[in-house]
């Protein structure tokens, strides 16, 4: 198969950002009892006494939320790759409290990974003084805006604690859109984005590990599955090495035209304490706006990260070992891995609480 192919991507996973505002099926809000029922099961497992991170699938069972975590699956995998939930119940829950209960939530939708070489599997995104484009800032650690970009997940989930004074909003963007769009602008750059390019590790490389890595921005497959990579902020990070390449014309002409269109493509979401969002890395690029922040620290704009190995996630071209690890479909994969120390919550589906019936009702489009 030839992966350039100019054949234009066809599917729900391909939207502008004015078609999804009218779309449905992409967000929810959570009915008041819904919403109790979530703060009872997180208040349970804290009064168990059992570690946040001991925590498996079936210590958190919301039966009557089990039909949503389908349907947020399905809209991921199969759908339109986003996924925006209001009402969750943080108002009277402290930050330790509001992370049992986003690690509940996530633990029904997949298993976390190593979001950084220091093993944490639900970090914090908040300003704690971290400057962008430094060879070793993560961006959930700064201030100010993100440019687009991809994480290190097959799903990313955020969970908003506190708002800023103004602005904060997440942009998201269909990748697959991008890809059409360039076949009918600019087909020509279509070859270069599915050929590699130098992303650096941000200094998260362990032994054995170079400091960058060859991937493209497009990408497909063994069964033909679209797949995108994306972090401007990495491949220039990659620039300052002396060891790689240098950026042709064409590549940054390229990477300009994928900036410019996420941007054209993009839709923006005011994001409220309580909203809960859900990416699928492989279709959809994550962005945020600039924003006024408040200067007393425990105040601060405040969301928790969770990135996830998804049950019904596809098949990744060979490359893509290089920092998913696995490339199955469906396998516990994706994260950074620490240099010692597990790069997974839990070493594979059963042991983080999955059974074999759970996993036949979330594989609904691909076998592992």
């Amino acid at each position: 198969m030839e992966k350039a192919n100019p054949t234009p991507l066809d599917g729900p996973f391909v939207w502008t950002g004015a078609a999804l505002a009218t779309a449905e099926g992409w967000r929810s809000v959570l009915s008041p009892d819904e919403a109790a029922s979530l703060k009872r099961a997180a208040r349970a497992v804290i009064a168990s006494g059992k570690p946040l991170e001991a925590m498996r699938r079936d210590d958190f069972q919301v039966p009557q939320l089990q039909a949503r975590w389908l349907r947020i699956s399905r809209e991921l995998e199969h759908g339109h790759g986003f996924v925006l939930v209001r009402g969750v119940p943080v108002e009277d829950l402290s930050d330790e409290e509001c992370k049992f209960l986003f690690w509940g939530i996530g633990l029904q939708l997949g298993v976390p990974l190593s979001q950084s070489r220091l093993q944490n599997y639900i970090a914090e995104v908040k300003d704690i003084g971290e400057k962008m484009g430094q060879a070793t800032t993560r961006a959930y650690r700064a201030g100010g805006p993100l440019r687009f970009h991809t994480d290190q997940c097959d799903a990313l989930a955020l969970l908003c604690l506190r708002e800023p004074i103004s602005g904060g909003h997440s942009r998201v963007v269909s990748s697959a859109a991008i890809h059409n769009e360039i076949i009918r602008r600019r087909p020509d750059l279509l070859p270069v984005l599915y050929a590699p390019f130098c992303f650096s590790r941000q200094g998260e490389e362990v032994e054995g590990e170079e400091p960058w890595y060859e991937r493209p921005v497009f990408d497909r497959g063994v069964d033909g599955s679209f797949t995108s990579l994306f972090s401007l902020s990495f491949i220039e990070s990659a620039q300052r090495l002396p060891e790689v390449p240098r950026l042709t014309a064409m590549q940054r002409e390229a990477l300009e035209l994928v900036a410019q269109l996420a941007d054209e493509l993009s839709t923006t979401i005011e994001l409220r304490k309580g909203d809960m969002q859900f990416f699928n890395n492989h279709v959809v690029y994550h962005s945020r706006t600039d924003y006024q922040d408040h200067d007393d620290l425990a105040r601060r704009r405040t969301q928790l990260r969770l990135w996830l190995a998804t049950p019904d996630s596809r098949p990744l071209p060979d490359g893509a070992s290089v920092f998913f690890g696995s490339t199955q479909p469906g396998a516990v994969r994706g994260g950074i891995k620490p240099p010692s120390g597990r790069r997974f919550a839990f070493a594979d589906w059963r042991s983080a609480g999955w059974t074999d019936a759970d996993l036949r009702t979330f594989r609904g489009g691909h076998a592992a």
